[in-house]
């Protein structure tokens, strides 16, 4: 998937409100960050106001000239 792609995707959630559509309620907890040397890896769980559930979500970063860059994400439903 290219860059682009990926930050259209995350505009559409964040925007979905507006111009009169409903909205995505969700809530993020229990986030962790590790930090090795120039990859850092967050995971978090993601409250989503929709019937599938919480998420539990990982996202994987790199450091490349002072800033970092999200290289990988991955999401999945929790098990009850």
């Amino acid at each position: 998937m290219r860059y682009s792609a990926v930050i259209d995707s995350w505009a559409l959630l964040f925007n979905w409100g507006q111009g009169g559509g409903q909205g995505i309620d969700f809530q993020i907890r229990d986030v962790r960050a590790r930090i090795l040397g120039d990859v850092a890896w967050v995971t978090m769980n993601a409250y989503v106001d929709i019937d599938s559930g919480p998420f539990h979500v990982t996202n994987i970063y790199e450091l490349h000239d002072g800033r970092w860059h999200i290289v990988h994400h991955h999401s999945s439903v929790m098990l009850h």
